[in-house]
């Protein structure tokens, strides 16, 4: 919604009448899930959706990605056993090789967009740096691989936030345990314009559904997209969909990404004291059919997904 169809809503509201888009979903007020505690998971996800934010210059004809990796024997990684019970190596891998197809599959699918995939590597051992870049080399559009300015988890956060403001365009944030449909990219692409175009505001996607959706229940709006229904919510990973101008203007909550892995002030940047407070401002969404996975633990995973017939294409 432009500025001046905002005013004329707003001016209206007092005689209980809103100004939307022709089509655009009329996300309404559920009255007794507001005004206590539902207001963060429902009333401001359909104030932001109905409030905005959309500077004029904003492109959608573009997308970066940005992927962080790190493959190197002395990485101070968590030793739970892994979903897949196979090397860091061999998982990043698969997923970078799930993320190429998925690049591919969305340049022929979508040839008027234009995408480039970005890797901040973390001081990779040499021989696994040299396998990330034969599996890049299948990528049909461009692609760089850098090293990060610093080493350690929460640097590259930093990093790829930071770096990605210069852009005006859509910006995949993606870990290197992400697993991707093959239609993942342009089923996120297509429905992020698509409802960037109704509601005349940003948003966040996450890729798959957030396991705490199912252990702390909280009410959701529901949309359909071209293919799957998709549904409102405020929980995501450092890993999502957004526009460069959304971190730009809202530098605030990515900033103190930089202490993810510090011991001392890991807290500070958590989800919930960054990214997660963009839902304040935009909606959020993620598809009930997930479009990406996270690779994982049994528990990181989207309830009801079977990944292995996914896993066993992306193999060598």
């Amino acid at each position: 919604m432009n500025d001046l169809l905002r005013a004329i809503s707003n001016s209206l509201k007092p005689f209980g009448y809103h100004v939307r888009r022709y089509k655009a979903p009329n996300i309404l007020k559920i009255s007794n899930l507001e005004g206590g505690a539902n207001d963060e998971n429902i009333k401001s996800l359909r104030q932001a959706a109905n409030k905005g934010y959309m500077p004029a210059d904003s492109s959608l004809d573009q997308m970066m990605i940005y992927v962080r990796t790190c493959i190197r024997s002395d990485r101070n990684v968590d030793t739970s056993k892994r979903l897949t019970d196979a090397s860091l190596e061999e998982n990043t891998l698969r997923c970078l090789r799930s993320l190429v197809k998925s690049c591919n599959h969305l340049a022929k699918a979508m040839p008027d967009k234009k995408l480039e995939v970005i890797v901040l590597d973390d001081r990779s051992d040499q021989a696994s740096l040299d396998n990330i870049k034969r599996v890049l080399e299948g990528l049909s559009v461009p692609w760089n691989v850098e090293q990060t300015e610093e080493t350690g988890q929460g640097p590259s956060l930093h990093q790829q936030f930071s770096d990605s403001r210069a852009h005006n365009a859509l910006i995949y944030f993606c870990e290197d345990d992400y697993l991707h449909e093959e239609d993942a990219l342009a089923v996120c692409w297509r429905f992020y314009e698509d409802m960037a175009q109704k509601l005349g505001t940003h948003m966040v996607l996450y890729p798959q559904e957030h396991a705490v959706l199912y252990e702390d229940h909280y009410p959701s709006y529901l949309v359909t997209g071209a293919d799957r229904h998709w549904r409102t919510m405020r929980h995501a990973t450092h890993t999502f969909i957004t526009h460069s101008h959304v971190v730009r203007d809202f530098w605030k909550y990515f900033e103190n990404t930089k202490y993810v892995g510090n011991r001392k002030k890991r807290k500070k940047g958590s989800e919930a004291r960054t990214t997660n407070n963009l839902f304040k401002a935009i909606p959020g969404f993620s598809p009930l059919k997930p479009a990406a996975v996270h690779l994982q633990f049994e528990e990181t995973l989207p309830p009801l997904y079977d990944w292995t017939k996914l896993w066993d294409e992306n193999a060598a």
